[in-house]
């Protein structure tokens, strides 16, 4: 597991240092009001995702679960309902398309609020049909890597990633210099899944013969299970629509589309760092799933602890810099784009965070691998609901900050409750989930807060000008992760019972001879 999480850290990697070079290039190409209308066609055709219902991660699901019986035959079936399911949803998504592209266009694109100009409206709204295109197709187009997922097939998948990485880097430059326009970006990102699935899709013929991802006549007794199991998926994808991807749409429907920029650009970090904690949940799914079918429950509670603790590190690395250093960085990333909003942004969302991530990471996906989905997915959508509802609320008050807080405090509830309904589920106290993660986890994070406190208040706010804003950077960062380092090998980790830090680095050191 550890070598199929560490293959995709490192692509994770990759795509956290193309992204920070990759978009203050494309803010600045598009210009901060063009870019805030493409986060608003971005939320509002990402609604019709939904209508995935929860088919990849069922599909995942069923598939581990008949490979792990020997029952290839029920795994191709699995694979074949899928692919016509997915089909028919993406045929559906067309068809709603229409009046998503009416609604957002005379509702948001041609709102008095946003002055677009008659060129910037008709690029907008051609770039609202390719983003309409690209989610119908999307159904169908990441089907191939539910295979890798399902066989634990991640180093592979993941390079294959990297190759739609790659893609992705050259469409983008390429378009944009040929046309620096709302169009241009959309048709880069429709392109990239299209690379990828032909790719995925023959590098699994040859891996995971004889399952086919071929279109045929539904089996409506594995159409029933997948579509009942996707239920819950469909309700997790649900509540994190409404948790994160509706404020775009709430910013832009009471605000504007300057206002929209600022708070994606305060809120846009977060999109590479929750992969990298999602990563694990892709993982930890598979393994539970088979753990489960297999009977070994304590396996699943070891998987839930270790993993929780491991997610916890990770935020608290993360999270512990950017709540502390996090404007000071968006400062430098974008330059001139920065307004100081988006770094009181970043700081509210990254509280929230702390708790939330943890929980995205690794206890939905175990509850999910175990097929107990009904419990984060009915949670999810209560707490996405409370997001919108708070958000709108506060947004009329307190702007683009009352949006954050409106998503931070439910994202805070929600972990909180979810974590306690796991532990109940698995069989773990919750005293002893408690005790096992977070004692070493926030002892260890406070000397690398205390510098990170001192290069802040102190260093930064007494030189002020005299200290270069990348230096300041650079220094902070280093000294707080060697700090963040140095405590988890001699302290955090130190004689863990499910993961010992030290024998790990012992073991991947040369020995001496």
């Amino acid at each position: 597991m550890l070598k199929n999480i560490g293959s995709t850290w490192i692509l994770n990697l990759i795509q956290i240092l193309v992204f920070l070079a990759l978009l203050p290039y494309v803010v600045y190409r598009l210009g901060k009001p063009m870019y805030g209308v493409f986060e608003v066609i971005v939320a509002s055709t990402g609604i019709l995702q939904l209508l995935a219902l929860g088919i990849p991660m069922a599909t995942v699901r069923h598939v581990t679960a008949a490979k792990a019986r020997g029952d290839d035959a029920e795994a191709a079936r699995v694979v074949r309902t899928s692919a016509t399911l997915s089909f028919g949803m993406g045929l559906l998504c067309l068809v709603l398309g229409f009046f998503v592209y009416f609604a957002t266009k005379k509702h948001l694109l041609g709102s008095a609020e946003w002055t677009l100009t008659p060129a910037e409206l008709e690029d907008a709204s051609r770039s609202l049909l390719i983003m309409l295109a690209f989610v119908a197709s999307n159904f169908t187009l990441r089907l191939p890597y539910a295979l890798f997922d399902a066989h634990h097939d991640f180093v592979v998948r993941n390079a294959i990633y990297g190759i739609g990485l790659l893609a992705r880097v050259v469409l983008t430059i390429v378009l944009l210099e040929m046309d620096a326009s709302l169009t241009m970006i959309a048709l880069a990102t429709m392109l990239v899944p299209v690379i990828e699935f032909a790719v995925a899709s023959t590098v699994s013929r040859k891996r995971h013969a004889p399952l086919r991802f071929v279109v045929g006549r539904l089996d409506w007794r594995l159409a029933q299970k997948l579509l009942a199991f996707g239920l819950f998926a469909f309700l997790i994808n649900m509540g994190s629509l409404l948790a994160f991807r509706l404020d775009a749409i709430v910013i832009g429907a009471m605000l504007d589309n300057v206002d929209v920029a600022d708070y994606g650009l305060g809120n846009k970090v977060f999109e590479q760092f929750i992969q990298f904690i999602v990563t694990i949940g892709a993982v930890a799914m598979p393994m539970a799933t088979q753990l489960e079918a297999e009977g070994r429950r304590e396996g699943v509670r070891a998987l839930f602890l270790k993993w929780s603790k491991i997610a916890t590190t990770l935020v608290f690395l993360v999270g512990g810099f950017l709540i502390l250093v996090g404007p000071q960085f968006l400062s430098l990333w974008f330059g001139s784009q920065y307004a100081e909003r988006q770094g009181e942004v970043l700081q509210i969302l990254t509280f929230s965070f702390f708790f939330f991530l943890p929980v995205h990471g690794v206890a939905m996906p175990i509850l999910t691998g175990i097929n107990k989905p009904k419990i984060p997915g009915i949670g999810l959508l209560i707490m996405g609901a409370f997001n919108v509802a708070i958000s709108i609320v506060l947004a009329k008050s307190y702007g683009i900050h009352g949006v954050a807080i409106g998503t931070a405090l439910p994202n805070i509830v929600f972990a909180i409750a979810l974590t306690v309904l796991t532990c109940r589920q698995l069989g773990v106290r919750v005293g002893d989930y408690a005790s096992y993660v977070l004692p070493r986890c926030i002892l260890g994070l406070v000397p690398g807060l205390a510098f990170l406190a001192f290069m802040r208040f102190i260093v930064l706010d007494q030189v002020g000008s005299g200290f270069p804003l990348l230096a300041f950077v650079l220094v902070s960062g280093t000294g707080y992760v060697a700090i963040f380092a140095i405590l988890q090998y001699v302290y955090v980790y130190r004689d863990d019972p499910h993961m010992d830090l030290r024998s790990l680095v012992q073991r991947a050191l040369p020995k001496r001879t």
